[in-house]
């Protein structure tokens, strides 16, 4: 059974009044061919105060040109579509703070954090797509030192690469990457990558972002856009509003990459947080984000459009109870409601923080999501009748039929972390567990990229680094 937070009434009045929004307000966009180009395709557009405005018929024009669904790829060729009932990991490899397993304390990640976090994305098979984000590491103290993790990233996974560009220099660095990828072929046929587009809430984007935008429409690379307004400072103070305020900026962003392209791949993407009004703190990870989660993909949804939703996170960067609880329900609140991507696995302390273990253990909840999710089938109702009338009174079903037959199946929910004994012997606890999995998984690993990718790849990163130093 499906988790619903938005009836159809309810999302008919929020795609009501974003049509409304969108044709009346409309969008700050700093960049002038930008501009121009959405003049031409029939939007309404200040130039002096740099504000498109999209009619609502044109909008609806835009938006039936978004895919329902498309396809993405890595360097191995194994191919993912991503829409429709398709449901796959998008997983990220560093934050600025690293949980470490032996102080339980959060420091600044190294070049090894990247390795295995990366490692972790290539031999998880739900894995479709990988992003790192554009953060230094401690043991290259020096300007190079953010480009030396990133050549790690991607010399170790051969999956499709999510791009969240912060500056100019970084995309154009991606592009060339991107042609070191596809070996020769055309980046534009490739679905090599998808590129994030930041929104600046509330309804404002940056050249740079329009650059961004425009050059992964040049290249038929899917847009994801980075939406993350803050209740009570860059959006309302409510939750239906700041849900409101996200649709607004998703769809006028789909509409934009329609202009440049139509047909271009663009996943619906929503990360809302709640400004504590007291302390001034962004709290990203709170129980609210469930019913935002639930709801972002109802309405991604009634537009046929692909969505990515965060499937893990905590806001604590402690191994307990509380991140447990939080994880669990950030599991189901992006499973359940059938987002097309689960994004951010291990992603903890206020989205602040990674764990390798939490990855490894926020897998495990997914598994069990998905495992409730599939609820009770009646395959054995019949025989089990036969079964219960063998046995009569007070029997026993030892050696019952159904339970030789699935004695070793997946009739009950089995996991290695954790732990399901019932006994009173001391055991490991689901940390211990994923530590030692961490390990087994990372340990005498060798990287599946072609060698002559990773020629390209040493050269290309050597050459750059060395003008930064």
């Amino acid at each position: 059974m499906k988790i619903q937070v938005l009836n159809g009434n309810k999302v008919e009045r929020i795609k009501h009044i974003t049509e409304k929004m969108i044709e009346e307000t409309g969008f700050k966009v700093e960049h002038v061919q930008l501009l121009k180009i959405a003049a031409k395709a029939g939007a309404i557009v200040d130039e002096v105060n740099q504000v498109i405005r999209i009619p609502a018929e044109l909008l609806r024009e835009l938006l039936k040109t978004v895919p329902k669904s498309y396809i993405i790829r890595g360097i191995d060729n194994k191919e993912y579509r991503i829409g429709g009932d398709n449901q796959y990991i998008s997983a990220i490899v560093t934050d600025p703070w690293i949980i470490d397993y032996d102080t339980k304390a959060p420091r600044r990640p190294c070049l090894e954090d990247v390795r295995k976090n990366t490692i972790l994305s290539q031999v998880n098979e739900q894995v479709a797509q990988v992003s790192r984000m554009d953060f230094p590491v401690t043991d290259y103290p020096d300007p190079g030192s953010s480009l030396k993790a990133l050549e790690s990233h991607l010399l170790n996974h051969t999956k499709h690469y999510s791009v969240y560009a912060a500056s100019l220099e970084s995309l154009f660095q991606w592009m060339e990457i991107g042609k070191i990828l596809a070996q020769g072929n055309d980046l534009s046929q490739s679905a090599l990558m998808t590129l994030a587009v930041a929104v600046i809430s509330p309804l404002r984007l940056s050249g740079l972002n329009c650059q961004i935008m425009m050059e992964a429409a040049a290249n038929n690379l899917t847009v994801i856009p980075t939406i993350c307004p803050m209740a009570g400072t860059t959006s309302p103070f409510s939750k239906d509003a700041t849900l409101l305020q996200g649709n607004v900026e998703n769809i006028f962003l789909a509409a934009m990459t329609q202009m440049l392209n139509p047909g271009n791949p663009f996943l619906y993407a929503f990360g809302p947080s709640v400004s504590n009004m007291r302390t001034g703190h962004d709290l990203y990870y709170t129980i609210d984000k469930v019913l935002w989660k639930i709801a972002s993909t109802e309405l991604a949804k009634s537009y046929s459009m692909p969505v990515s939703a965060e499937c893990g996170g905590t806001l604590s960067h402690r191994f307990d109870m509380q991140s447990g609880a939080e994880s669990m329900l950030f599991m189901l609140s992006a499973q359940n409601p059938g987002a097309s991507l689960l994004a951010g696995l291990g992603s903890c302390y206020n989205a602040n923080g990674l764990s390798s273990e939490m990855i490894i253990i926020q897998s495990e909840w997914l598994n069990a999501v998905k495992y409730l999710g599939n609820g009770i089938t009646m395959e054995h109702l019949e025989e089990g009748f036969e079964s219960i009338k063998t046995q009569k009174h007070g029997g026993n079903f030892l050696t019952d039929d159904i339970t030789l037959k699935l004695l070793e199946s997946n009739e009950f929910f089995k996991s290695e972390l954790l732990d399901t004994s019932g006994g009173y012997e001391i055991s490991e606890s689901i940390l211990e567990n994923a530590h030692k999995k961490v390990e087994e998984l990372t340990s005498g690993y060798v990287s599946p990229v072609p060698a002559k990718i990773q020629e390209d790849l040493k050269r290309f990163f050597h050459d750059i680094i060395r003008e930064k130093i």
